[in-house]
């Protein structure tokens, strides 16, 4: 309730008709919340009337009576129900289910952190709160310890449900910016950059709530609200147990998941969220009830002057004779001796009734059992995980070894079913990574590192492996780390300059590389060698990339000058200068007239660069 002296002027006044306004409740800049009565129904309600800065927004409050209609269909233990809605002098109100008990933020500010069974037992709750809305089409979107109330008896409810949706499809700039400045410590990453809400945004939120359940602080603080978003969107939130050593490592693994920056790689329901919870309270030590451990009330002391003392009888008591003093104090003396000697001979029976446990631990279940019954104990075996002791022997006793205990009491022997080990399972190979940390999870395992490895197997994105390997045997709590497939490793290219394309062909196929011929050009290379290649060689590319190559036409043709006739000093000498090569042949074997009789190529015909002109002298 607010301390202020200034009469609140909506106390006493009647809405709709219907409902007188008793008692305010509290008030925030969003809106302000009374205690009252509906009139009609004879039952106590809570009224909240939005802030006057969203009462002067026709839009606002347009959205806000349809989604309240909305959100009235949605019931269901863990949600405050909405009865009603409506506008009473240009002010928005709701009438909500009334909840005696006190939110999140009041129990954090009073009594600090809670335990891990109770933050746990209280997310779940939560969790199955929004799996109900999820199912009905509605995202939250403002988790927040504001918003989560525990009741008197026990009971976890959600509230502001169609609320907190209008709130953010309100622009920042408008009169609201203030409030969703004030939740940026639990805004998801994809709400502060102003991406697609879904689900999924709700479950980085709960995450962000059991964190500060477990630690009394939320993870990302700063000097301003813009420096806080900077966080959620650059910074991984850390595990719990960093500031709170007793959290569990189940419990750490929780947290990490369902906070996740990326949408895809965080817990993709609330459900799944809750199933996960239900998995890690398996190895969390159980607690006394929620409404043992935060009481609703403190004990009230009643002033001594209120307490009225009952009427007191004096009696006279007249003076005894000495004799008769005499006779009574013998009488009380014999009756303590015999009760003395009672108590003796009781307490002979009882030792006598009485054995001590042996010492059994290191023997076999059977021996123990025997040792037992021995002395007039039954037993009853339980079989516990040992680091130390074998299969089948046992570890202890409860009551221990050297306790007296009543014959015939039963006792109860641990016996060893060997170490706690669990096996990573084959099916982990080709999974999606959020599905194969649930599956870790449920052999109480945890995940919190991922590392991306070449793989030509396993699609890119999926569970390759693991570290340690699948099919390793480790211990509880084992902190595994999923090998995530990145693709293909890359191959180098290899040096094909100088080798024909079908041959440069087979090479590349090798390495899962193919070729492609995008020029061919005049070269003095032999025709359909390849000239370059493009990445040139040494250079790793993926595989399936495509090398594109430059292939030889061979060299180019020029014209061959015509020779027959002339000398042969003359005509070698032509050729040479026109770029070829010549040979001289004398059919005679001497040279009478030293000239030119014919020439192959021939003259006026076209042969390639450097090629061999072939003359025939006389």
């Amino acid at each position: 309730m607010s301390n202020s002296n200034i009469p609140d002027p909506f106390i006493g006044q009647i809405l709709d008709a219907r409902y007188r306004i008793e008692e305010l409740i509290a008030r925030g800049g969003m809106a302000t919340v009374y205690r009252a009565i509906d009139l009609r129904l004879g039952r106590v309600v809570a009224l909240k009337i939005l802030a006057g800065t969203l009462a002067s927004d026709p839009d606002f409050v347009e959205r806000f009576i349809q989604e309240a209609r909305s959100t009235a269909a949605l019931t269901h233990p863990n949600v405050v129900a909405v009865h009603d809605q409506g506008v009473w002098h240009e002010f928005p109100f709701l009438i909500m289910e009334f909840v005696p008990g006190r939110t999140i933020r009041e129990v954090l500010n009073k009594n600090g952190p809670f335990t891990s069974a109770h933050a746990l037992e209280i997310i779940q709750a939560v969790l199955l709160g929004l799996c109900a809305a999820h199912d009905a089409g509605f995202v939250h979107r403002d988790i927040k310890p504001e918003n989560v109330l525990i009741t008197d008896d026990g009971h976890v409810k959600v509230t502001d449900f169609g609320l907190a949706r209008l709130i953010s499809t309100t622009p920042a700039s408008s009169s609201t910016g203030a409030v969703l400045l004030g939740t940026m410590a639990y805004l998801s990453p994809e709400q502060v950059q102003q991406q697609n809400i879904d689900q999924r945004s709700d479950v980085y939120s709960a995450g962000i709530l059991l964190f500060e359940m477990l630690t009394g602080r939320v993870p990302f603080t700063g000097e301003t609200p813009l420096a806080v978003a900077y966080r959620h969107v650059h910074e991984d939130v850390p595990p719990p147990s960093s500031l709170q050593p007793d959290v569990p490592p189940a419990v750490d693994h929780v947290v990490l998941a369902a906070t996740r920056r990326a949408p895809s790689e965080r817990l993709q329901s609330a459900r799944s969220f809750h199933e996960s919870i239900a998995r890690a309270m398996s190895g969390v030590p159980a607690a006394e009830s929620l409404t043992t451990a935060l009481p609703v009330s403190q004990t009230i002391v009643l002033p001594v002057s209120e307490i009225v003392p009952a009427k007191t009888q004096v009696v006279e008591i007249s003076p005894e004779p000495k004799r008769q003093r005499r006779i009574r104090v013998r009488a009380i003396l014999l009756g303590i001796f015999a009760v003395l000697g009672l108590c003796a001979l009781g307490l002979f029976f009882l030792n006598s009734n009485r054995v001590l446990v042996p010492a059994v631990t290191g023997k076999t279940e059977l021996s123990a059992k025997i040792a037992l019954k021995e002395v007039g104990l039954t037993s009853r075996v339980t079989l516990r995980f040992s680091e130390s002791k074998e299969i089948g022997t046992t570890i202890s006793t409860n009551p221990e070894s050297g306790q007296k205990v009543r014959k015939g009491q039963v006792v109860n022997i641990y016996v060893s079913k060997g170490k706690e080990r669990y096996v990573l399972p084959s099916e982990l190979v080709g999974m999606d990574p959020n599905v194969a940390r649930d599956l870790l999870t449920s052999l109480t395992l945890v995940t919190s590192r991922t590392q991306s490895i070449f793989s030509s197997e396993i699609p890119i994105g999926k569970v390759v492996s693991t570290k340690p390997e699948i099919g390793t045997q480790v211990k509880r709590a084992t902190n595994i780390t999923l090998l995530i497939s990145r693709g293909p490793a890359p191959v180098p290219v290899p040096g094909i300059a100088g080798v024909s394309v079908a041959v440069a062909t087979k090479m590349l196929g090798k390495l899962g590389l193919s070729l492609d011929v995008v020029d061919q050009i005049f070269d003095d290379s032999k025709e359909g060698t390849i000239i370059s290649s493009d990445p040139v060689p040494g250079t790793s590319v993926a595989k399936g990339s495509k090398v594109k190559v430059t292939v030889s036409k061979g060299p180019a043709l020029i014209d061959v000058p015509n020779v027959v006739g002339m000398g042969t000093d003359e005509a070698v000498a032509l050729l040479k200068d026109a770029g070829f090569k010549v040979i001289t042949h004398n059919r005679l074997g001497i040279a009478v007239l030293n000239t030119v009789y014919s020439q192959s190529p021939a003259g006026n015909n076209q042969a390639p660069r450097a090629s061999t002109v072939t003359l025939e002298i006389v």
